[in-house]
């Protein structure tokens, strides 16, 4: 073939040299044949060197490269609760599953390649590891073996090597060079297959939800927080039922009969006087909250004969042990949102886990009030006397008025993507790889 070759430009050369002495512009002819002479020569080396370089390679071991893009992500610790105004980053996550098709055991080799922004500093490839699958196997590489080969330890988890919401790119490679089977050297293929997942692990519920506290400085004759049913009578069968004057009235009436301290019964009625002006559907900053409230939250009000009532109702107080006695002075505590007004709270929290929602909206509340600049100790001591009520779930004033709020919205979704991976044909120099070694799972 190189003799054809050499003999063929040649030829060119000689027949182009004859055209020019003949031609009436042999100058101008001759600088032309001048330059498709020296392209076929370069033709010519390039071919030449062409042909070295694969007599050359063709000394080294042959490599089938198999490269999956891989891309990881944890948005939360697992079972953990996010507390925020907005809902985190989604779980991103890569699974390259490998199987062994051949009649025979395989060795291959499988390294890991963090991708870096252009402007960042270099970051070395992981080490290359071992690992044999017997004929008709399958193993799945995840997220964690990408922490494993990156950093050499076989004990890393991503979580644990990089964070939660810290994104991680790059590349995973395998490598299958010549394999010896009965005695003679063949190069064997892999199945590959890489998964690509992204979705929201997280359920996003918007609640309204109605803080409440259920503290009062001395014995009251009722239970605050506590859910009662209450017969009233009918005054008068021509006007329209008055259901919740009809039970401050009554709870007035109750203070009268039981409480027989005359300080703490002044107290206890101004206390319901107040309360009676809390509306819980529209609920105004009254005189700043200053004033210690008890406030009737009827969840049902029904008929039933012409001159009697019945009541469903629950009373609760603004006011915890971290607010001055009424009878005494003393410093009251600055909350950074009003008693019995309706905020909208974002819980996040992982899906398929059950959670103690009463417990995420103190934690959620304690955080608040330490951020507006509330003592943590003083939090603390508030706390135990914190009754949250939120909408949506049908229990007593919400019986009547589960319209008026926000239901629990839910807000999912998760995409799956598989891309079969095509090996690559590489010579290497060196294979096996120097110093490799098996990372177990």
């Amino acid at each position: 073939m190189k003799h054809r070759t050499w003999l063929g430009a040649i030829a060119l050369i000689l027949l182009g040299a004859a055209a020019g002495l003949w031609g009436p512009d042999a100058f101008r002819k001759s600088d032309a044949i001048a330059s498709v002479g020296a392209a076929a020569l370069e033709s010519v080396a390039s071919a030449g060197a062409r042909e070295a370089n694969a007599s050359n390679a063709a000394a080294d071991p042959l490599i089938l490269s198999y490269s999956a893009k891989f891309v990881c992500q944890e948005p939360l610790q697992p079972g953990a609760l996010y507390y925020g105004t907005v809902a985190p980053l989604v779980q991103e996550k890569t699974e390259v599953l490998i199987h062994n098709p051949q009649p025979n055991s395989i060795t291959f080799y499988r390294k890991a390649v963090r991708a870096r922004l252009e402007s960042a500093a270099e970051i070395a490839p992981g080490n290359w590891a071992a690992v044999t699958l017997k004929p008709d196997q399958a193993i799945r590489l995840d997220c964690d073996d990408v922490a494993k080969l990156l950093t050499g330890n076989p004990a890393a988890t991503f979580i644990g090597t990089y964070g939660i919401g810290v994104k991680v790119e790059g590349f995973l490679v395998i490598g299958v060079g010549p394999q010896t089977v009965s005695g003679r050297t063949t190069v064997a293929s892999l199945d590959v297959t890489a998964e690509y997942s992204r979705g929201s692990e997280v359920l996003k519920k918007d609640i309204n939800y109605q803080p409440w506290w259920w503290y009062w400085w001395w014995p009251l004759p009722w239970r605050l927080g506590y859910a009662y049913q209450r017969i009233l009578a009918i005054s008068d069968t021509t006007l329209n039922i008055d259901c919740r004057s009809a039970l401050y009235n009554a709870l007035h009436q109750d203070v009268t009969r039981n409480i027989t301290d005359q300080t703490q019964a002044s107290h206890t009625n101004a206390a319901l006087s107040e309360g009676a002006k809390y509306d819980p559907t529209n609920v105004l900053n009254l005189a700043g909250d200053t004033q210690p409230a008890l406030v009737a939250l009827i969840g049902r009000c029904d008929k039933i004969d012409t001159f009697n009532m019945s009541v469903d109702y629950v009373l609760v107080s603004n006011k915890t042990s971290t607010d001055p006695d009424p009878r005494g002075g003393g410093t009251r505590i600055a909350y950074p949102w009003h008693p019995g007004r309706l905020y909208d709270l974002t819980v996040v929290m992982p899906q398929n886990v059950t959670k103690d929602l009463d417990a995420y909206l103190r934690q959620w509340h304690t955080q608040r009030w330490i951020d507006a600049g509330t003592n943590s100790a003083t939090v603390q001591t508030a706390m135990n006397y914190f009754i949250p009520y939120w909408c949506g779930w049908g229990y007593w004033w919400w019986w009547w008025h589960n319209g008026d709020c926000t239901d629990i919205g839910v807000g999912e979704g998760e995409s799956l993507d598989v891309e079969q991976i095509v090996p690559t044909r590489v010579f290497m120099s060196v294979w096996p790889p120097a110093g490799a070694g098996a990372i177990k799972r």
